[in-house]
């Protein structure tokens, strides 16, 4: 009987498959490991500060105390302060804001497409800082078009094509002089809600209405941020005292061209005063003074309440409904002012309407009891630089003309016939027609003077002779006569030669 050799367990090898799960397992672990720590990688002062450092713009340093980024909690930024350092003493501050918050997390925005949600800033403080001929932030502007950033941002030639909401909770804004550094404006705590919508290919901001400023008190470093192109009385001013509201309805921002936005807003004025210095306003003054045989002080007293209707437009500062008045002498004295002032170019085209005391100037009673109409002056130039423009003088004077024709009605047929037709003519002609009718009653006169003089030597007067008119021709080197127009440029201190 043969002997049975005894079996040796083979050991049986893992299979392949386990293995591979287990590297498998353990490249997972190690990406989500990765993956996970990505936030905190973000978060961490020595890359965000880095990515600051990339923002470098010239002559201002950006700080950022601390982030947090998590792949399912909202995104924040904490403690941010944009400085001016290129100056001689310690850095100032422009801006800061106490956190910037998102309403997404990191895999919010993976998901969300180019639809980024909401952004919430809280208690930003803006301080603009007036210097010689402009501001810290004109100064920001141009070192933003220097830096390497705006260089990248040209070089793409587009705006990031997104969608995102701003909310900004507890807006302050204050204003002061480089030279002393004294605050001499502070804006309270507004509110603002805008858009960022560049996903159509038209990049803008759109900002929601909003109550901007409530009853904040006039000074000249606001007048020159912006309320003299709304109140062009108010921009050559030597002294303010009163307050303004200032009521958003609309507003939208070109990225492309910001001078060009759109928007609607509400002025209020509360008990505004002003002292003028503007030569126009001045000779105005000056004008109701001698016709009252007043004296008038330098000072134009806003009515108190009125609302202006503000609205941008084409580069324009557009106004209606500025009001001042005199109260002092008279309530009916009042000047008022419509029209639209350039936001770049500071180009004026404005109607600037003066009274016309009437109740003064005429004799008869009936005129006097038209009381004081207005003319409007149209006025061109600039802010710095505004002029009549005489020649445009136009429509207001047939308008004045038909007032004292209806007023002098059957007492005075004939006149009022004559001025009637006058007052009929084209617009740009009324003033050579009242030229022409004050010519005409004087030849009339004077025919009428010759009449009873050889009434008195002769029985028999023999029949009226017709008016010579080719002998009472102006010659083409006459000027056109313009009575109204000359009048109120004389008055007015205006050199009638150069209004045409």
């Amino acid at each position: 009987m043969s002997q049975q050799q005894p079996s040796t367990p083979v050991r049986k090898s893992k299979p392949l498959m386990r293995r591979w799960s287990t590297w498998i397992a353990l490249g997972l672990a190690a990406l989500i490991g990765l993956v996970g720590s990505i936030p905190t990688i973000l978060g961490s002062k020595w890359l965000y500060q880095r990515l600051v450092d990339q923002l470098a713009i010239e002559g201002f340093r950006l700080k950022v105390d601390s982030a947090q980024f998590a792949w399912f909690r909202p995104l924040a930024i904490n403690g941010i302060e944009l400085e001016q350092v290129d100056v001689p003493e310690k850095p100032r501050g422009l801006l800061s804001i106490e956190s910037i918050a998102s309403n997404r997390s990191l895999m919010g925005y993976l998901l969300g497409g180019r639809n980024l949600g909401t952004i919430t800033l809280r208690k930003p403080k803006l301080d603009i800082e007036l210097l010689e001929n402009s501001s810290n932030i004109e100064k920001l502007a141009r070192s933003i078009e220097n830096s390497t950033l705006s260089a990248q941002k040209n070089s793409s030639k587009s705006k990031p094509k997104l969608d995102i909401q701003v909310v900004v909770e507890d807006l302050s804004v204050g204003v002061r002089r480089q030279e002393t550094g004294q605050e001499l404006l502070v804006v309270p705590p507004v509110d603002l809600d805008l858009h960022y919508l560049a996903l159509d290919g038209n990049a803008r901001l759109e900002f929601a209405e909003t109550k901007l400023l409530d009853q904040v008190q006039v000074t000249q470093e606001l007048v020159r941020l912006g309320l003299g192109r709304a109140v062009p009385l108010l921009a050559k001013s030597a002294w303010f005292d009163g307050r303004v509201s200032l009521h958003v309805d609309k507003l939208e921002i070109p990225l492309e061209q910001p001078a060009y936005a759109k928007g609607r807003a509400e002025l209020t004025l509360h008990e505004v005063r002003s002292g003028p210095s503007e030569p126009i306003v001045v000779n105005i003054i000056d004008m109701i003074s001698r016709l009252r045989n007043t004296q008038i002080p330098q000072e134009l007293v806003f009515i108190d309440g009125s609302i202006i209707q503000v609205a941008l437009a084409q580069g324009r500062v557009e106004h209606q409904g500025v009001q001042v008045g005199f109260p002092k002498i008279d309530q009916r004295l009042q000047l008022s002012t419509s029209g639209s002032v350039g936001l770049v170019d500071r180009q004026l085209d404005v109607g600037l309407g003066i009274p016309v005391p009437l109740e003064m100037l005429a004799r008869r009673e009936s005129v006097q009891q038209i009381g004081v109409p207005q003319v409007t002056l149209p006025v061109r130039g600039t802010i710095e630089s505004p002029y009549v423009d005489w020649k445009s003088l136009r429509g207001d004077s047939a308008d004045l003309l038909s007032l004292v024709s209806a007023a002098l009605g059957d007492e005075a047929p004939g006149t009022a016939a004559i001025i009637d037709v006058a007052s009929g003519v084209t617009s740009g002609k009324a003033d050579e027609a009242i030229g022409a009718a004050v010519d005409l009653i004087k030849e009339l006169r004077q025919r009428r003077l010759e009449r009873k003089a050889k009434s008195s030597s002769q029985s028999d007067p023999g029949p009226i002779q017709p008016i010579d008119q080719k002998s009472n021709e102006p010659s083409k080197s006459e000027s056109p006569r313009r009575p109204l127009r000359d009048a109120l440029k004389n008055i007015l201190g205006g050199n009638t030669s150069s209004g045409g």
